[in-house]
């Protein structure tokens, strides 16, 4: 037995060597562990960029548990620790944890990180092994990322039925085992994700048909190797976008809005394919009841029940699954049921804080709640100050009368709020668009944006030291009018409609108490609803049509925001523009944006950021496709008669920068043209010869910028062979080559005719 700080390594049962390892990326992480504390690892993550370091020392990952509702003084068994990115999370938590993992190197990491805490024990060996000598009066286990192995570790005929059987047998009745695992029908791997495991698309969805050790579930699989081995007791969670870095978690009880799911990519391990809109279909998928069947990840609770205590067998399953109940039909004990929790940690410790949605005693809707919380103590400052704001804001909005604030109470450390009922202006725009009802679309956000610019007096603004720290130092056009008190997230998912008339505000997180121009809340409302969903989109290009049946009569608003647009920029240039906010003001809001942004991370670099710097590549299949046939080689044969589209074959060359082809030709062929694609391009380190390795005289329709290097301006370039010889039958093309759109083609003309010369962005190009 050994010791790294206050943490106990028990080698009992260590093989002497580890049989499991990523491979030189652990001797790093090891050193990293070794040279850094916990709270210094983010920004380690952020210098590193690299998905392994990520993944073993982001602290995100301790989302997956960090919601659920340990029993206090709890003992806790984790199965596969590995470096120990989920340990530190429920030894917060837990009255004491024992690990068991394979690898010595991973438990070393695990035993640094959490050298400080007195209540973790780590056992180093086969679980097999392992298990043999531990107790069996656990509370809980955990499973995370682990139960996918069980083939490779457990072995037999039905290894996974007997891993779950192993780790439960170590619970006393009534513990519960915590299983997070992949879906191999989740919606992300349809979209065009790689398998997590083995990297190859499609590789769950078609059974694993290249795969041995290492396998993902559908929901119906898992509920039948739990109910196979005697466990009808259970609850499913899902977590979002995985269980890996979860933001969200979702339960059967309370799941996603439609539209909630839009702009998900976060392929931080490998390149992806975009197959289509995941938020679109995520909300048919809602729409349709089987958000449970295409989630991406699962979180499982898995109560051991005594025998006798179990009612009704498989027929009955989905009374347990549905409400996780007993036999008898109630809940299962405990003081409140986590039905949601949504993390905002990527952000400063004074402002990083946890929402939850939790039952208490039965489950009608009135008995749900919804509560904030700190997630350091940093941020206890952070959750008062939302209850300062709901009090002052309902001061300024009932001498309106326009919006309802959430009403909000403290107990303890946490900040509680009514749990309404109702439809989100963001749910009703949606589907009003999916109708096809823009006009009403538009109707209704220009009564949000009055509601916004009338609901709270205002002032002339002037800039405070308040303002300048949150939104950085900017110089703003004067006259521009400001709210007292600014909720700045008016955003359109957190306006509620009741039904009756009335608009509740449901979040005010984000208050200030000094003056903020009311036009930058506009921007956000706007921003975050035109900005966050393709499906959207149209409406940049409605807005002129709507403008002509609803002109502004004013030359400019009240607020003295400019009216014009100016020429479109994006897509919703104009649309700003109709609602009052110029293009100068629009890159002003945008910079604010980007200065709260980074108030509210403070040092820390958001998961959002690191994506930006080291996500892998996501390849929209349109594109692809696209680029695939502007790629295609077409050879033209001229037998007598000259070059013509039915005497004419096609080379296919996928995506490659290096092509290399062989253009054949039957006898009597007197001239060949090479098409090298359907686009203008610039083709470098040309080569052409015969079959006995003899070059080919060519000439070309493109300008050659230097030896064997030419650009092509326009959509049909052509290398042309004038003369084939007698006997010659085939000719081997090698060139690099770099697609242009013909607008950058005809700029790169431009500088070429004007300077007589190539430019130094001409020149890269040509070096690729």
């Amino acid at each position: 037995m050994g010791k790294i700080g206050h943490v106990l390594l028990d080698e009992t049962y260590y093989p002497g060597e580890d049989l499991y390892s990523d491979g030189a990326i652990e001797e790093r992480i090891l050193k990293l562990a070794q040279e850094y504390r916990e709270c210094e690892y983010n920004k380690v993550i952020a210098r590193e960029r690299d998905w392994a370091v990520m993944y073993h020392l982001a602290h995100e990952r301790g989302n997956i548990l960090s919601w659920y509702p340990f029993a206090e003084g709890a003992k806790v068994l984790e199965v596969g620790s590995g470096c120990g990115a989920i340990t530190s999370t429920i030894a917060e938590k837990a009255g004491s944890v024992t690990c068991i993992d394979l690898s010595k190197r991973r438990s070393t990491i695990n035993a640094l990180r959490n050298q400080e805490r007195e209540n973790i024990k780590i056992c180093i060996g086969n679980f097999q092994d392992v298990e043999k000598g531990l107790e069996k009066d656990f509370d809980y286990a955990t499973l995370i990322g682990v139960f996918e192995y069980g083939k490779g570790y457990i072995g037999g005929e039905k290894p996974y039925h007997a891993f779950l059987a192993a780790v439960m047998e170590h619970l006393k009745p009534g513990g519960k085992l915590l299983l997070a695992i992949e879906n191999k029908f989740g919606l992300k791997y349809w979209a065009g994700c790689t398998e997590d495991h083995v990297g190859r698309m499609f590789e769950g969805i078609e059974g694993y048909p290249g795969a041995g050790g290492v396998r993902t579930f559908s929901k119906p699989e898992l509920i039948r190797i739990m109910e196979e081995c005697g466990y009808f007791s259970y609850r499913f969670y899902y977590p979002y976008p995985d269980y890996k870095l979860p933001t969200v978690i979702y339960s059967d009880r309370y799941l996603p809005r439609k539209g909630e799911l839009a702009g998900n990519l976060c392929n931080f391990d490998r390149p992806r394919l975009v197959l289509m809109d995941e938020g679109r279909v995520f909300g048919q998928i809602l729409e349709d009841g089987l958000f449970g069947m295409y989630a991406n990840s699962f979180f499982v609770e898995i109560i051991k029940e005594p025998k006798e205590g179990m009612a009704g067998g498989a027929g009955n399953s989905k009374v347990f699954v549905e409400y996780a109940a007993k036999g008898d039909g109630k809940p299962v004990s405990g003081k409140e049921r986590v039905l949601y929790a949504k993390f905002s940690n990527g952000r400063a410790p004074k402002c990083a804080i946890q929402t939850r949605i939790v039952a208490k005693g039965e489950e009608e809707p009135g008995s749900l709640q919804i509560y904030k919380a700190a997630e350091y103590k940093e941020g206890k400052g952070h959750i008062q100050h939302i209850a300062q704001a709901a009090e002052r804001l309902r001061g300024l909005w009932e001498e309106k009368g326009i919006f309802q604030v959430n009403q909000c109470w403290m107990e303890g450390d946490r900040i509680y709020f009514e749990y309404l009922q109702g439809v989100t202006l963001e749910e009703t725009l949606d589907s009003l668009l999916e109708q096809g009802e823009l006009e009403q679309v538009m109707d209704k956000i220009q009564k949000a944006v009055d509601w916004i610019l009338q609901g709270a007096p205002t002032r002339e603004f002037q800039a405070t030291q308040e303002f300048r720290q949150v939104f950085g130092e900017l110089r703003l056009p004067e006259g521009l009018l400001a709210a007292e008190a600014a909720d700045i997230d008016m955003i359109f998912s957190n306006l509620l409609l009741d039904g009756e008339g009335k608009c509740h505000v449901l979040d005010y997180e984000w208050t200030f108490f000094f003056p903020v121009p009311v036009g930058f809340i506009v921007y956000r409302a706007l921003h975050y609803y035109l900005e966050s969903a393709s499906k959207r989109n149209v409406l940049g290009g409605y807005v002129k049509e709507y403008a002509k049946l609803h002109p502004k009569a004013e030359p400019a608003r009240e607020d003295a925001f400019a009216q014009g647009a100016g020429s479109a920029k994006n897509n919703f240039q104009e649309f700003y523009g109709y609602f009052g906010i110029s293009r100068e003001m629009q890159q002003i809001y945008g910079a604010m944006e980007r200065s709260f942004q980074k108030y509210k991370s403070g040092s820390y670099v958001s998961m959002g950021d690191l994506y930006r710097v080291m996500g892998k590549a996501a390849l929209p299949l349109g594109e692809i496709m696209r680029d695939a046939g502007r790629r295609r080689v077409q050879v033209y044969l001229d037998a007598g008669q000259g070059f013509s589209e039915e005497n004419s074959y096609f080379i296919d060359q996928g995506f490659q920068d290096r092509v290399r082809c062989k253009a054949t030709f039957p006898k009597g062929t007197k001239g060949v043209w090479i098409d090298p694609a359907f686009s203008a391009c610039i083709l470098r380190d040309v080569r052409l010869q015969w079959k006995d390795g003899t070059p080919v005289p060519y000439r070309t329709n493109g300008i050659e910028l230097e030896p064997n290097c030419f650009l092509f301006d326009n959509s049909d370039p052509k290398i042309i062979i004038e003369e084939v010889p007698q006997g010659r039958r085939q000719i081997e093309v090698s060139y690099k080559i770099s697609i242009l759109e013909e607008g950058t083609a005809a700029m790169l003309m431009d500088k070429l005719n004007a300077k007589g010369r190539v430019k130094e962005r001409i020149r890269k190009l040509i070096k690729g």
